[in-house]
This record gives structure tokens, C-alpha cells and sequence, in this order.
């Protein structure tokens, strides 16, 4: 029973090579024609711009999850008591939950106007608009960054 085995396994690749084919077209040893070597002209690449990165649109029905509007009146009420790190705090963890929605930028880029952080504040309320603010939201974020923008 071995023995067959190893017959087997040894004659298996001579199976093989017998079932491959053989090409059936002639090889054409007609000589190729001589490739001239021409030296290409210079190529000019112009200077790259540089173009903000652009964002996937939003979807019309992206809105805030009930975790998000939990937030929104948590830092509120902690702004009220005069906590703006807390508030501050409570926007960013809204943004991780939701980063496609566009009210936590602009609340987030409010309190840091509030703050004295202008760039930052304006920066925020772009990031705003880019994601889709429509409405008071797309208003409230234009007047922010022209605010922001004017110190």
C-alpha cells in the first residue's frame, strides 16, 4: 500500500505535464521594425495650489442623537454657573458622539469666542458650515466668524 502511494505522488506531476497544452500558433520570426529612441520634451508641472481638503457632504437627515441634546443643555447650564471648562468638556464629548453634526462645532466655537480664542472660534464655525449648518445654525456661524475675524 506504500508503495502505491509513493507511485502515486511521484507519477503526479508527470500527469500533470502531459495535460498542458501546446501552443498551436507558429512563432512569428519576422524581424520588428527599429524602435527609434526620440527624447521626450520636457514636461512642465506647475506649482500645486494648495486647496482645503474637502469634505463628504451630510445627509439631510443627520440629526443629533438624544446623548448629543444632553450635552447641549449640560454645558449650557454649566456655562450659566460660570464653568466654561466643563462646558467646553461637554461640546467636545458631543462632537465625539456626533462629529457630522454641525450645531456642536458651532456651540463649541462660541464658548471659545466667549473665551478670547478667535481663530479657534472662527475655525470651529467654518467647520460648521462645512459640514451642512442650514438655517439659524448657518446664519449664527457666518456672524461668528466675521466677529471672530474683526480682532
Amino acid at each position: 500500500m506504500r508503495f502505491l502511494k509513493k507511485c502515486a505522488v511521484l507519477s503526479l506531476p508527470l500527469v500533470l505535464v502531459a495535460c498542458g497544452t501546446i501552443p498551436t500558433q507558429p512563432i512569428d520570426n519576422t524581424e520588428r521594425p527599429e524602435v527609434i529612441d526620440i527624447a521626450p520634451e520636457p514636461v512642465i508641472v506647475p506649482e500645486p495650489s494648495v486647496v482645503a481638503p474637502q469634505e463628504k457632504p451630510v445627509d439631510r437627515a443627520a440629526r443629533a442623537p438624544s446623548a448629543v441634546v444632553s450635552l447641549f443643555k449640560r454645558a449650557e447650564q454649566q456655562e450659566q454657573n460660570g464653568d466654561t471648562k466643563a462646558a467646553a468638556s461637554s461640546l467636545e464629548r458631543a462632537i465625539r458622539i456626533a462629529p457630522r453634526f454641525p450645531e456642536s462645532y458651532y456651540r463649541l466655537g462660541e464658548l471659545r469666542y466667549q473665551e478670547g480664542a478667535f481663530n479657534q472660534a472662527a475655525s470651529l464655525a467654518q467647520k460648521a458650515l462645512r459640514l451642512g449648518a442650514e438655517g439659524t445654525i448657518r446664519r449664527l456661524a457666518e456672524d461668528l466668524i466675521n466677529k471672530a475675524r474683526a480682532y
